[in-house]
């Protein structure tokens, strides 16, 4: 488990996503937490020594680019 810890309040979640201006907490397939338009994120700490884990949607969209690059690479054209 991973700790958000926000002026002394501590959330605990499997995985934290921080993307933009919103930082989520998932545990399984269940959002436990979310801090939406966050205009000041520096107050939002993890516990020392943890990271904040990818967005999936972002992994996703980069994997889809990087295998379109791939393919045009091989078929000696641009997509």
């Amino acid at each position: 488990m991973k700790k958000l810890i926000i002026n002394g309040q501590e959330f605990m979640a499997e995985k934290i996503i921080k993307n933009g201006n919103s930082i989520i907490g998932i545990n399984g397939d269940t959002i436990v937490f979310t801090f939406q338009g966050v205009m000041d994120l520096s107050s939002f700490k993890l516990e020392s020594g943890q990271n904040y884990d990818p967005d999936p949607e972002q992994e996703r969209e980069q994997r889809i680019a990087d295998l379109e690059a791939a393919l045009a690479a091989l078929i000696g054209g641009g997509l």
